[in-house]
C-alpha cells in the first residue's frame, strides 16, 4: 500500500524531470528514462497483487522497495532544486535567462546515483516475476485514467434502514417526561452507522428548536482533558471568548459547568472506548433538571452501562442491528446511481445476489463497494466482486483494501493524505486541496493548458463519488466546504500510514525521537508541540503540519527551535510544507528563505505581527496564508517569489509596491491598496487570477475598476471602497458588466442606484455592504437567473418598503437581511422565491409587516436576531408546518 505511493510518487518526479529542456547530457537522459521504465514495471506488479491477499514474504518486500524509493526520492528532490540555487552569472545575469542549465558535475553524479537505483529495482522485479508470473500477463499499468465529471448531491447522506432507530431515540431526546440529564447510548461492535445516525439526530430541525446549545465531539485516542473542553465551549455561542485558550484546565470546567446549568443542552460524545474516558469527561455537565441529554456512540457495550445505568436496566439504549437485504439492496442503489442495475433481469438479479453476500448487511461495505463500482463498467461487475472472498465480519476490510486498490495511481497519495489530520476532523477542502498542490501530488501535462488547481479539484471529487471522502460542511451555493476521511477508512490507513512512513504523528504523550524503519516524511502535531527531532528527521522531513496547538510560550520556543535546527543544517533541505495554523506566535527565523524548497507556509490564526523578508527568496513558494493575523505589512520581496499561486491576508499593505508580481497568482486576498493605483502592483498583467480581495479609497476607484475590467478569468471578487477610518465611500460598478466568469461577488460602499443593473447575469452568491440604495433593489436582483444565495447587510438598503415580485429569485436558496434600519414593509408575491429554504433577519427593528412569507414553499428554517417579540409572534403564528424558527437575542 505504501510502496506504490511511494513509488507513483517518485514516477511522476522523474518524468518531470524527463520533459525538462535543462537535462542536457544523454547519458542521464537514458538513465531516468530506464528508471521510468522499471518504476511502471513494480507499479505494474504491485496493481496486479491480490490486496486481500498479503503475506510475510510480500510485507517484506514491499519494505524493501521502501528503503529503495525514499532515499532515491530525497536524492531526486535534491538535484531538481540545484538549478534554483545557482545564480545566474555573466551573460546570463546580463539577459536575464530565466532557464539555468543543471550543472555538468551534478548532472554526472546523478547519473551514478540512477545506475544504483535502476539496479536495485531490477533486482526487484526479478523477486517480484517469481512470485507472480501467474499474474503479470493478466494486468497492465493504467495510464491517464479518464475522470468523470461529478455533481454533488446532498440528499444521498438520508439514512437507510435506521427509521425505527431514529424515532426511538428523537423520542428518547425530545418527547421523554424525564427531566433530569439522561445519557443514550448507541451501540455495535461493529461499523454500522452509530456515528451517522447521531449526526443526522443532530442535525434535525426539531432537535435544533427543542435544544438552546448543542455540541460534538470526537473522543481521540489520546488527549488532554483541557483540549477537550475548548472544543466543546467553542461549539457554545457566548460572546466573551477572549483568550479562553489561556485559562486554566480548573477554570475551562468551571465555565462550561457554569454556562450549562443555565441552558437546555445536547452533546454528542462520539467513539468513547473506556469508562474512564467518560467519567472525566461526564464530570463538566451540569444537571439542572431541564431535560438536557448526551448521545454517546462506543462499541463496548461497558461503557454504556456505565454512562447511565438507569437506561441500561430498561434496556432504553440503541443496539444497532445490520441491514436486511430489501435495506441493504436501497442503501446500494441511492449510492450507484446506475439506472441499468434496477432492471429486473436475471443477470441484474444476480448481481444483486452476490452484492448483499459479499457485503453482509454492514452499511460501511455497502456504501464503499457502490462506490467502487460506479466508477466500473457493468459487464466487469462480477470479475471484481469475485475478488472479494470473505462473507462474514471480515468482509468490510476485503471491500476497503480492495477500493484502495483500485484507485488510480494519481489518487493513492492525496487519499492517503487524509490521514495527516485527526480522526473525525473537518478538513477545510481550500486546505487539503493546497497541501496536495505543494506536495506534487497534482499530474498537468505541459502538453495540455490544465490548470493545477482545476486537476485537484477534479481528483477530490472523484475520491468523493467513490464515498472514500463524506463532505461535513456545505457553503451557501451548495459547493462542499469541509470534509473528512470516514472513521472506518481512517482506522484502516493510518497505521498503514504511520508503519511505511508516509507520516508520523505524535499527540501531548509522544515526541519525535522514536526510530521508525523508514525516515519520517511527515511529522504532524496534534494538540501538542513539536519535540525534539534528529538530524535524520530534519534531513529527510518535507512537511509539518499541526493542529489547534494551545497558547503556549514553550511551544513558541520549540517552534523557534525547530526552524532553528532546519535553517543552520548545511546540504539540501527537503521540507515544503510548513502549515503553522493555530499556534499562538510561532517564532519564525529571520532567513526562513534558506528553505529553498518551500512550496506551502501557513500562519493563519497564529496572531504573528510581522513575517521576515526573506520570505521572498523561496523560489518555489506556491501559497502564502496570512489570514487572521495581526500582519499589516509585507515587506516588498514577497513579490520576488515568481511562482506565488495563493496570497491569503487580511487588509495588508504591501511596502514599496512592484510591478513584478507574480503573474502565476490564482488568489490575491485582503490587499489594501488605498489611494493608490493597483497596477503599481502590477495586478492588470495577473489575467491568471481567480480570486480577488481589494480595500481601495475613493480616489483610486476609477483606476482599481479599470484594472479588475481586465481580470477576465475572475470567479470572486470582495471589492471595498473606504476610508481609513472604515467609513464607506463611493464604489464603480459599470466595470463588472463584462464579467462572465464571476459567480461570486461581496462590495462594501455606496452605489449609484442606476449601477445596480450592472452586476452581471452569472452570479451565484452577492452579498453588499454600506450600498446606500434608495430604491429597492430587489426589482432588479430578483431578475439574476443563477442567484443562489443574497445577503443585504448592513446600510445595503436605505428604504422603507421592499417587495419580490412574482417569478423573481428562481433560484434563491439563501436570503440574510441585517441592519436595514428603515425597513418597514416587505411583501413576498406569490410566485417568489420558491426554492428558498433559509431566511436569517437580523436588527431590521423597524420592521412591522412581512406578507407572504408562509407562502415559500421550501421554507425550512427562519433565524431572527435581535428583533422585537411581537414580530418574532407574528411570524411564529404564520406557518402551519414544521419549521426551525430561532430568536437570538
Amino acid at each position: 500500500m505504501g510502496a506504490e505511493v511511494a513509488v507513483s510518487t517518485l514516477l511522476v518526479k522523474l518524468q518531470k524531470l524527463l520533459a525538462d529542456e535543462r537535462v542536457m547530457l544523454p547519458g542521464l537522459r537514458n538513465r531516468v528514462q530506464t528508471a521510468v521504465s522499471e518504476l511502471k514495471q513494480i507499479l505494474s506488479f504491485l496493481e496486479a497483487a491480490n490486496p486481500n491477499q498479503e503475506s510475510a514474504s510480500s510485507s517484506q518486500l514491499e519494505a524493501q522497495i521502501l528503503r529503495i524509493i525514499y532515499p532515491t526520492d530525497y536524492i531526486t528532490e535534491s538535484f531538481l532544486l540545484t538549478r534554483l540555487q545557482r545564480r545566474p552569472m555573466g551573460v546570463n545575469k546580463i539577459i536575464k535567462i530565466q532557464l539555468i542549465p543543471f550543472s555538468i558535475h551534478s548532472q554526472l553524479q546523478f547519473i551514478c546515483k540512477m545506475n544504483q537505483f535502476v539496479k536495485s529495482m531490477r533486482a526487484i522485479s526479478s523477486e517480484f516475476a517469481k512470485k507472480m508470473h501467474d499474474l503479470v500477463h493478466k494486468t497492465k499499468l493504467v495510464e491517464g485514467y479518464r475522470f468523470r465529471g461529478h455533481h454533488y448531491d446532498q440528499s444521498r447522506d438520508v439514512l437507510v434502514g435506521r427509521g425505527d432507530d431514529e424515532k426511538h431515540l428523537v423520542d428518547r431526546l425530545i418527547n421523554d417526561n424525564e427531566e433530569s440529564l439522561r445519557v443514550i447510548s448507541l451501540v455495535s461492535e461493529e461499523s454500522l452507522g452509530k456515528t451517522a445516525l447521531a449526526r443526522n439526530v443532530y442535525n434535525r430541525l426539531d432537535i435544533r428548536q427543542h435544544f438552546q446549545y448543542r455540541a460534538w465531539l470526537h473522543v481521540p485516542k489520546e488527549y488532554a482533558y483541557k483540549d477537550l473542553l475548548l472544543i466543546i465551549i467553542k461549539q457554545i455561542p457566548i460572546h466573551d471568548l477572549k483568550d479562553v485558550e489561556l485559562k486554566s484546565e480548573e477554570s475551562l470546567l468551571a465555565l462550561l459547568f457554569q454556562i450549562l446549568m443555565q441552558v437546555r443542552f445536547i452533546i454528542v460524545l462520539d467513539d468513547v472506548r473506556t469508562v474512564n474516558d467518560w467519567h472525566q469527561l461526564f464530570y463538566s455537565f451540569a444537571d439542572s433538571q431541564n431535560g438536557s441529554r448526551i448521545i454517546l456512540t462506543t462499541r463496548y457495550s461497558n461503557v454504556a452501562k456505565f454512562a447511565d445505568p438507569w437506561s441500561w436496566s430498561l434496556n432504553l439504549n440503541l443496539n444497532l442491528r445490520r441491514l436486511n437485504d430489501n435495506e441493504s439492496w436501497e442503501l446500494f442503489l441511492k449510492k450507484i446511481r446506475r439506472s441499468e442495475i434496477c432492471s429486473d433481469n436475471s443477470d441484474s438479479f444476480n448481481l444483486r445476489a452476490e452484492i448483499l453476500r459479499r457485503c453482509c448487511g454492514l452499511p460501511s461495505a455497502i456504501v464503499l463497494l457502490a462506490g467502487m463500482l460506479s466508477t466500473i463498467e457493468l459487464s466487469e461487475w462480477s470479475r471484481v466482486i469475485d475478488l472479494v472472498e470473505s462473507q462474514d465480519q471480515s468482509a468490510l476490510l476485503d471491500i476497503v483494501i480492495l477500493s484502495y486498490h483500485k484507485l488510480p495511481s494519481v489518487l493513492k497519495p492525496c487519499f492517503l493524505y487524509l490521514t495527516l489530520f485527526p480522526k473525525a476532523y473537518e478538513i477545510p477542502i481550500r486546505r487539503l486541496l493546497l497541501l496536495w498542490l505543494a506536495e506534487g501530488f497534482i499530474q498537468t501535462s505541459s502538453e495540455t493548458s490544465d490548470v493545477p488547481e482545476d486537476v485537484a479539484k477534479i481528483y477530490f471529487e472523484e475520491l468523493v463519488s467513490r464515498n472514500m471522502i463524506e463532505i461535513a460542511k456545505w457553503k451557501l451555493d451548495g459547493s462542499p466546504k469541509k470534509c473528512r476521511m470516514p472513521c472506518f477508512l481512517y482506522d484502516v490507513f493510518f497505521p498503514k500510514a504511520e508503519d511505511t512512513g508516509f507520516l508520523h504523528v505524535h499527540h501531548c504523550k509522544t515526541d519525535c525521537t522514536c526510530s521508525p524503519e523508514f525516515r519520517i516524511q511527515r511529522i504532524i502535531d496534534q494538540y501538542s508541540g513539536v519535540k525534539s527531532a534528529s538530524e535524520s528527521h530534519i534531513q529527510h522531513l518535507c512537511s509539518y503540519v499541526s493542529f489547534e496547538a494551545q497558547k503556549l510560550d514553550t511551544f513558541n520556543q520549540e517552534i523557534g527551535f525547530f526552524l532553528k535546527t532546519m535553517v543552520n543544517r548545511r546540504g539540501f533541505i527537503r521540507l515544503k510544507v510548513l502549515d503553522l495554523e493555530g499556534i499562538y506566535k510561532p517564532s519564525l527565523h529571520e532567513k526562513l528563505g534558506v528553505l529553498q524548497n518551500l512550496r506551502y507556509i501557513s500562519l493563519r490564526w497564529t496572531a504573528l505581527g510581522s513575517i521576515p523578508a526573506s520570505i521572498g527568496d523561496l523560489p518555489c513558494l506556491e501559497t502564502l496564508d496570512l489570514k487572521y493575523t495581526n500582519i499589516t505589512t509585507l515587506p516588498s520581496s514577497v513579490w520576488k517569489a515568481k511562482n506565488l499561486r495563493h496570497l491569503y491576508m487580511n487588509e495588508v499593505c504591501i511596502a514599496k509596491p512592484s510591478n513584478a508580481c507574480s503573474t502565476n497568482l490564482q488568489t490575491l486576498v485582503g490587499l489594501l491598496v488605498g489611494s493608490k493605483d493597483p497596477k503599481i502592483y502590477g495586478l492588470d498583467r495577473c489575467t491568471g487570477l481567480r480570486k480577488l480581495g481589494l480595500i481601495c479609497h475613493s480616489k483610486s476607484v476609477n483606476c482599481t475598476a479599470n484594472c479588475i475590467s481586465q481580470l477576465t478569468n475572475l470567479q470572486s471578487l470582495r471589492l471595498s471602497s473606504r476610508d481609513p477610518f472604515g467609513q464607506a465611500l463611493d464604489l464603480e460598478l459599470s466595470f463588472i458588466k463584462d464579467q462572465q466568469s464571476l459567480s461570486n461577488l461581496n462590495l462594501f460602499g455606496m452605489i449609484k442606484g442606476h449601477e445596480i443593473g450592472y452586476l452581471p447575469w452569472n452570479l451565484q452568491i452577492l452579498t453588499l455592504s454600506m450600498s446606500g440604495l434608495i430604491e429597492d433593489p430587489m426589482l432588479v436582483l430578483g431578475e439574476l437567473p443563477q442567484l443562489i444565495t443574497l445577503r443585504l447587510l448592513a446600510g445595503s438598503y436605505a428604504g422603507s418598503e421592499m417587495s419580490c415580485r412574482a417569478g423573481h429569485f428562481s433560484k434563491l436558496g439563501v436570503l440574510k437581511l441585517w441592519k436595514l434600519e428603515q425597513l418597514k414593509q416587505w411583501t413576498v408575491e406569490d410566485g417568489s422565491m420558491p426554492h428558498l429554504q433559509e431566511l436569517e433577519i437580523r436588527s431590521c427593528e423597524e420592521l412591522k409587516t412581512l406578507d407572504g412569507l408562509q407562502m415559500l414553499p421550501a421554507l425550512k428554517e427562519v433565524i431572527l436576531t435581535n428583533m422585537p417579540k411581537d414580530f418574532v409572534s407574528d411570524v411564529r403564528k404564520r406557518f402551519d408546518r414544521d419549521i426551525l424558527l430561532t430568536n437570538e437575542w
